[in-house]
């Protein structure tokens, strides 16, 4: 019994080598001295239930801090190195995006997918051993003020719910399904929640309750939901979804709408108390972004 209690401290944030991904998706309760039972999406299952699918590799989001005086010169470099960068990251380069609105405007994302940190170090390995890339970063880092990298897990729990399937993000950029798409906006929504061990995975299953009313309430269909993660290495505790919309006006308008769907209120007003800190960012794609 002692055991099945220290199941509900695990951490969000436990290496990515542990066999217990599937716990950090997931909320356990001892409901009496007989069993367990399993909090997933809206509903309770058993032990012997199917686990949702377990997230397979981790995404990386690079931010860096660019003058203003230098950000235009600074992506257009980025775009010129754009099908180098794809190909040196073996097609794990998901995203470029550069805030319109909300947060600090002059300090730009880049989004990675990595199959484990082994393939991480072998992009990283080749990268340095590149000469042509090797030469963007000098012409490109003294225009860099401050970076930063975090690791995220997909929230799979909350992905499924919504729909998609685990990577679906991924695998969107590397088909480039987006290529000559015109570039939409993008909603950078990112939680900071109370530190300990559970907040995460309440999250998820919180959040897994309620999505599917917000979804459904956007009859126009005007959003679209791009990805769901938690962080695993940087600052923790932190739960962030990216959103894509075809303009700024649309986002109101979905905003407005989720407000009449009751299960996403209630989902709402249970993670509040969770929240310490709450950001929300409007992005634009930059040309050469593999979504977009």
């Amino acid at each position: 019994m002692r055991s099945l209690r220290r199941l509900t401290n695990l951490s969000a944030s436990s290496s990515l080598t542990t066999p217990t991904s599937f716990y950090k998706s997931c909320s356990w309760n001892n409901t009496n001295a007989g069993g367990v039972t399993l909090l997933s999406s809206s509903r309770l299952m058993t032990t012997t239930s199917s686990p949702p699918p377990s997230p397979k590799g981790f995404y990386e989001l690079r931010r860096y801090k660019i003058p203003p005086a230098k950000r235009a010169e600074y992506i257009k470099l980025c775009e010129e190195s754009s099908q180098l960068r794809k190909k040196l990251t073996q097609n794990g380069f998901c995203g470029f995006y550069v805030p319109e609105v909300g947060s600090e405007l002059n300090t730009v994302t880049h989004v990675y997918h990595y199959e484990d940190y082994d393939h991480r170090d072998k992009v990283r390995s080749d990268m340095r051993k590149n000469e042509e890339w090797q030469n963007f970063l000098r012409k490109s880092l003294g225009m860099v003020e401050e970076q930063t990298s975090e690791v995220y897990i997909e929230a799979a729990v909350a992905t499924k719910s919504a729909g998609l399937h685990v990577n679906s993000f991924k695998e969107k950029a590397s088909k480039d399904e987006d290529s000559n798409a015109s570039s939409s906006i993008f909603e950078i929504r990112t939680y900071t929640l109370q530190l300990g061990y559970n907040p995460i995975p309440k999250m998820q299953n919180l959040y897994a309750e309620g999505l599917p009313s917000k979804i459904a309430s956007d009859t126009e269909k005007l959003s679209e939901l791009v990805w769901i993660g938690y962080a695993d290495v940087g600052d923790l505790n932190k739960f962030v979804e990216i959103w894509k919309y075809p303009s700024y006006q649309s986002h109101i308008k979905v905003r407005e709408a989720a407000r009449t769907a009751d299960a996403w209120r209630e989902t709402i007003g249970k993670i509040a108390p969770m929240v310490t800190h709450f950001n929300t960012t409007l992005c634009s794609a930059a040309p050469f972004s593999p979504v977009k």
